[in-house]
C-alpha cells in the first residue's frame, strides 16, 4: 500500500527531474558519423595479418550533466557498440571484446564532441576523447589511396598524449574519412593497418 508520505516523495522527484532542460543533438550533428551502426569492416596490415571490427548497433541516451544540481541538464549521448580484437589479450591468445567505438555527444552550451574508442588487434589509440566537431571541422583534409580507393576527405587524428608511447600496441596517427570513417590507423612499430573490405548485413 502506498503511503501519503511516498506518493509526495515520488512526485517530487519526477517534478525536479522534469524541470531540468533537456539538450538534444542536431542532424548535423552525425556529419562525422557515416556509419549505420551495423558494418563489418575488415582490415589489413603491411605485414600481411588480417582483423575485422564488427558494429553492433546503435543507442541513445540522455544523463545528467551534473546528478548533484536541483535542476540538471540531460544531455544526449549517441554511440555505437562494436566487437573487437583485444588489443592485450591475456598470454598472447587472441579473443574478441564488446564496447563503445564511436559516440557523439552533446554539451550544455550545445558544443557537440566526438569520442573515438578505437582497439584492434595489438594497436590501440590512446586519444580520440572529446573532440569538438567545430575542432575537426577547422582540420584541413588530405587525400590517402588504399588498396580499396581513393579517399579525398582525410583527417589525421594523433594521439592526446605519448604518456603510452612505449607500448607495443600504441596508435601514432587514425585516418577517418569524413563520408567512410576509419581507414588506415599507423603503429609506432612502422606496422599500419589499412581497411580493405566494409559491408553489412
Amino acid at each position: 500500500m502506498y503511503t501519503p508520505k511516498l506518493i509526495i516523495s515520488t512526485l517530487t522527484i519526477l517534478f525536479l527531474t522534469s524541470c531540468g532542460k533537456t539538450v538534444r543533438l542536431a542532424e548535423k550533428d552525425f556529419r562525422w558519423i557515416p556509419y549505420k551502426g551495423t558494418e563489418t569492416l575488415v582490415f589489413n596490415s603491411n605485414s600481411g595479418e588480417t582483423d575485422t571490427i564488427f558494429l553492433l548497433g546503435t543507442g541513445s541516451q540522455t544523463s545528467a550533466s551534473d546528478p548533484l544540481d536541483i535542476f540538471p541538464t540531460n544531455l544526449e549521448h549517441f554511440s555505437i557498440a562494436s566487437r573487437h580484437s583485444d588489443p592485450s589479450p591475456p598470454s598472447g591468445n587472441h579473443r574478441y571484446l564488446e564496447g563503445i567505438f564511436l559516440e557523439v555527444s552533446t554539451s550544455e552550451d550545445r558544443s557537440p564532441y566526438l569520442t573515438l574508442h578505437h582497439t584492434a588487434k595489438d594497436a590501440w589509440f590512446y586519444g580520440g576523447q572529446f573532440m569538438d566537431l567545430k575542432d575537426l571541422d577547422t582540420i584541413r583534409h588530405t587525400t590517402l589511396v588504399t588498396n580499396l580507393k581513393r579517399y579525398d576527405d582525410i583527417i589525421i587524428l594523433k594521439p592526446e598524449s605519448d604518456e603510452y608511447s612505449d607500448r607495443s600496441n600504441f596508435i601514432t596517427k587514425v585516418y577517418w574519412s569524413k563520408s567512410e570513417g576509419l581507414i588506415r590507423y599507423d603503429k609506432k612499430d612502422s606496422v599500419y593497418w589499412e581497411l580493405t573490405k566494409k559491408y553489412s548485413p
